[in-house]
Order: structure tokens, then sequence, then C-alpha cells
């Protein structure tokens, strides 16, 4: 049988895990050595740098092409 404490604190507890579920906390059970999860992280990482890799290229043209008008 569960004593007074002991319901207070399951209660507790559920009222957490209810507030978690509601925020849309992500939970991820997955260990680190889980070849999806590790592949999921490579293609975001990769899509990020994708991503910075072109904004790079515009400012280089940008500036490139600010400097050809100018030196001529």
């Amino acid at each position: 049988m569960m004593s007074e404490a002991d319901i207070i604190e399951y209660h507790k507890l559920t009222e957490q895990l209810e507030l978690l579920k509601k925020k849309g906390t992500p939970i991820d059970d997955r260990g680190p050595a889980d070849l999806t999860k590790r592949i999921e992280i490579l293609e975001f990482r990769n899509e990020k740098l994708h991503n910075y890799n072109k904004k790079l290229i515009e400012e280089v043209r940008s500036l490139r092409s600010k400097l050809y008008v100018k030196g001529n």
C-alpha cells in the first residue's frame, strides 16, 4: 500500500510528465551508438554546412562584382 507521501510524489511526477508532453519536448531514447541517429545528425550537419557554403559563395561573388565595377 502506498503512503500519502508516495501518492503526492507520484502525482508530482505525473504532472511533470504531462507538462513535458504538452510542451512537445522531443524524447530520443536512442543511444549514441545508434547508426540511424548518427546518420540523421550527419545529414542535418551536411545540410547546414551546404547552406552556409552557398551563402559564402554568394557573398564572395557579390564582393567580386563590386570590386570589378570599382576597377573600371
